[in-house]
């Protein structure tokens, strides 16, 4: 299988090559799961199962019962719903399945709501952190959509933040990706290149100290809190 990348693969190689080789890809240390991210796998499936399934929230999760229902009149409009909707795509933007031989850039869309007459598109993507100023996971989902469904020309791409009760909402052409691609295609190419040469180089941070696994790297357990 060539080299195929994600969103959250490109955003683990920009925090340090060394640590996204060892937990991304040969997997020989694996990332302790907080409780914050035990959380988030756990909200992901009870929402995805309320939305497809019905099945109720459990108590702890009631307040984000809103969002269900917006789901659910979207559907009423005449949307098409998927939930936990895996996409992928080709180097030359063609549509792939998940682990395709073919696939270079995979992703994982929350929600995905198509109209009844396939030109406009809304994705969510389920947050259970605080509000952060980066939208680079709404555009690269917006395109696999595009990719995934050649009749869409517009998506209205949306982080919804759970904890605050808000939401980041974007909106994407399909000739508006340029910007996008300028923006992630150098770091694309770097990855490339250190895939086929094996080369991961640390990129030590204060991230050293407490919250990387792979104890084989000299910068283990250093840096600051």
């Amino acid at each position: 299988m060539g080299f195929a990348w994600s969103y959250s693969r490109l955003k683990n190689f920009r925090t340090c090559p060394k640590r996204h080789y060892h937990v991304d890809i040969k997997k020989d240390y694996k990332e302790e799961e907080s409780e914050h991210l035990i959380w988030g796998h756990e909200v992901h499936e009870k929402l995805a199962h309320a939305i497809d399934k019905g099945n109720p929230l459990p108590p702890t999760m009631e307040g984000y019962k809103d969002w269900v229902d917006r789901v659910g009149k979207l559907k009423a409009l005449g949307y098409t719903i998927k939930v936990e909707n895996k996409l992928a795509m080709s180097e030359d933007f063609k549509p792939t399945s998940f682990f395709d031989g073919k696939t270079w850039m995979r992703g994982v869309v929350d929600v995905l709501a198509v109209d009844a007459f396939k030109k406009l598109a809304i994705t969510f993507d389920w947050k259970t952190g605080k509000v952060v100023d980066d939208i680079e996971q709404l555009a690269l989902s917006a395109q696999l959509v595009f990719a995934n469904y050649p009749t869409v020309e517009r998506v209205g791409a949306t982080y919804i933040w759970l904890a605050d009760d808000t939401e980041t909402v974007e909106y994407y052409d399909r000739d508006g990706m340029l910007p996008t691609w300028n923006a992630v295609l150098p770091t694309v190419k770097v990855m490339t290149q250190a895939a086929k040469d094996l080369n991961y180089p640390p990129k030590p941070s204060g991230l050293c100290k407490r919250y990387c696994p792979v104890s084989s790297c000299p910068h283990f357990g250093k840096g600051s809190y």
